[in-house]
């Protein structure tokens, strides 16, 4: 495929699609809430189950990310 076939291929956009753009921001909209609760849950924990769980207070920001979450599921995406 030569530069100009790849240009007209990633430039060729089909146009916008509503349900396909709510979709997505209804998935957004629901993974921040599911990891606020998740982020909530684990600040009210106790230290020994924290530890338990390998994690220490200060890493709760860290792994309630949506990096860390898509990086755990093996997405690249953001």
């Amino acid at each position: 495929m030569t530069t100009m076939d790849r240009l007209r291929y990633e430039t060729d956009r089909t146009g916008f699609n509503l349900f396909g753009s709510a979709r997505r921001g209804l998935r957004l909209a629901y993974h921040a809430m599911r990891m606020r609760s998740d982020r909530a849950a684990l600040r009210a924990m106790p230290d020994y189950l924290l530890k338990d769980m390998g994690i220490s207070r200060s890493q709760i920001e860290h792994y309630t990310s949506t990096r860390a979450a898509l990086a755990a599921a093996g997405r690249t995406d953001a």
